[in-house]
This record gives structure tokens, C-alpha cells and sequence, in this order.
């Protein structure tokens, strides 16, 4: 009784910190929701509403088509929900207050269940939408595999959030946390991974990169899956050039990780940045 009694009192603090941080961030998650429900208009009425248009083949194409957008709303909805989570106690200096009558660690993860609930509620609202879109465009049963593309979009999403947390842990402000990893997320990993597929072509995978690993939440769509997930481009030009006869020239790009290894080093990704949250949390001063 005494146990149970003393578990009960460890978590209501972060019961607590989860209801307080839902409430407190509604205005995002309905600007978020907003746009899921734009762009799930856009999907199912608008484009199909232009004579010019033409729908997708198949139920699959369509939700690959619909996902490309998923990459996007995650990444922002990361960023802007998970940005403030440690760096806004100092940067507002509420931390005085909070940190004497809740422990810091208690505070923190009940700020972060509580905005990952949020985006996951808006990744699941979204997928939710594209697969009724789906069933009535094309009818018959949904394909399974959206739903394994579903489980891959959240544990990106946790890497997503892991990520932003690990650089809101050392960053001064709020703004400088969400600019940076904006920019190490949406440009710097794709510049990088193009670099490194343009040097080394086949012989070494970006799995490094978070952006890479996001592609599996389309490529997993794909049956059979993607072989071989290393494609090459050619171009032809005119005249004469550095990349051949002709100016012609080829690029190769990396689709997608494998299931297992996509998996594998998203949940990584999630354990390492977390684990490097909390020392770096651990070591800094009000």
C-alpha cells in the first residue's frame, strides 16, 4: 500500500505536467490541425476537381503521393512543439520557480509526453483522412501497408522530438533552438546526403542522416520493396563537358533504408539524443 502510495505521488507531477502542457499548447495543435485539414482538402477535392488532373492509378500511388507531405508537417510540428521544452525554463527564468517544488526531470518528461501526444494526434488525424480519401477513390480495403507506414511516421516523429530536445538542452532560446534544427533538418542533412551520394555513389548509405531514415515512411508503401534501393539519373547535354561525351552525366540517389534498419536506428536515434538531453539538462545552470 505504502509502494503504491509513494508510485502514485512520483506521477502526478507528470500527470499533471501532461494536462497543464496540453492545454498550454492547443493554439499550435489547432494551427497544425488546420493545415492537415488543408492539405487533406487540397488531396481529396480541389486536385481531383481539375480537369487537367489526373488521380493515381492505384490506392497506393495515392497515398505515396499524399505522404510527401507528411516529411514536411512532422518536421515543422517537431520543431515548433519540442523546441522550448528545456531551454524556455531558462531563457524565461521560470525555472526558479518550478524547479524547487517539482523535480526538473519529472517537469521535462511531462512536457515532453505531453506535446509528443499532440503530434502524434496530428500524424494519426492525417493518415486518418488520407485513408478514408483512399477507400473513396478506389474502394476495397485499405492497404495494410499504410498501416506500417503509420508506425514508421511516429517512431520518426519520437527521433524528430528526441532531436529537437537533445539541441533545446544546450540552446540560449527558444527562436535559436528552432532556426537551427529547422536548418540542420531541412537543408543541411539533404545537402550532405546528396554530397555523400555524388562522392561515394553506392558504396556508402546515409544512414547518419534523419532525413534519410524518413523516407522509409514511403518507401515501406512499396510492394515488393524497392531492389535496388540505390537509383542512378542520366542526363545528356550538348557538346562537350567534364562528366563525358556529350556533356552527359549521371546522379545517383539512395531511396530508402531497409525495414529493419530504418527501425533499428530510429529507436537509436531516440535513446541517444534523449540520453545526451538529460546530461546536458543535467549539467546546466539556471
Amino acid at each position: 500500500m505504502a509502494e503504491r502510495t509513494i508510485t502514485h505521488i512520483g506521477i502526478k507531477p507528470v500527470l499533471y505536467t501532461i494536462i497543464f502542457e496540453l492545454k498550454k499548447q492547443k493554439k499550435k495543435f489547432y494551427f497544425f490541425l488546420g493545415i492537415t485539414i488543408l492539405i487533406s482538402f487540397l488531396l481529396g477535392y480541389v486536385l481531383p476537381a481539375i480537369p487537367s488532373y489526373l488521380l493515381s492509378n492505384t490506392q497506393t500511388e495515392f497515398f505515396n503521393t499524399g505522404l510527401q507531405f507528411i516529411s514536411f508537417l512532422t518536421l515543422f510540428a517537431a520543431c515548433l512543439f519540442f523546441s522550448g521544452i528545456i531551454c524556455s525554463e531558462y531563457d524565461k527564468k521560470t525555472g526558479f520557480i518550478v524547479f524547487p517544488k517539482i523535480n526538473k526531470y519529472k517537469l521535462i518528461l511531462g512536457k515532453y509526453f505531453g506535446n509528443l501526444i499532440l503530434v502524434i494526434a496530428i500524424i494519426s488525424i492525417y493518415y486518418f483522412i488520407l485513408g478514408l480519401l483512399g477507400f473513396f477513390y478506389y474502394s476495397g480495403p485499405i492497404n495494410i501497408r499504410l498501416f506500417y507506414s503509420y508506425g514508421i511516421a511516429i517512431l520518426y516523429v519520437i527521433a524528430l522530438s528526441s532531436f529537437v530536445t537533445f539541441f533545446s538542452s544546450f540552446m540560449r532560446s527558444v527562436n535559436l533552438t528552432i532556426i537551427s534544427t529547422l536548418v540542420i533538418l531541412l537543408i543541411g542533412l539533404n545537402i550532405a546526403d546528396q554530397i555523400v551520394s555524388f562522392i561515394l555513389a553506392d558504396s556508402f548509405e546515409p544512414l547518419y542522416s534523419l532525413a534519410y531514415l524518413g523516407s522509409l515512411i514511403t518507401g515501406i508503401l512499396n510492394n515488393p520493396f524497392p531492389d535496388p534501393r540505390f537509383v542512378e539519373f542520366s542526363f545528356s547535354g550538348s557538346g562537350g563537358g567534364p562528366f563525358g561525351p556529350g556533356g552527359d552525366f549521371t546522379i545517383g540517389q539512395w531511396v530508402t533504408p531497409t525495414v529493419g534498419m530504418g527501425i533499428t536506428l530510429l529507436l537509436v536515434n531516440t535513446v541517444v539524443f534523449l540520453i545526451l538531453a538529460a546530461i546536458l539538462f543535467k549539467r546546466r545552470q539556471l
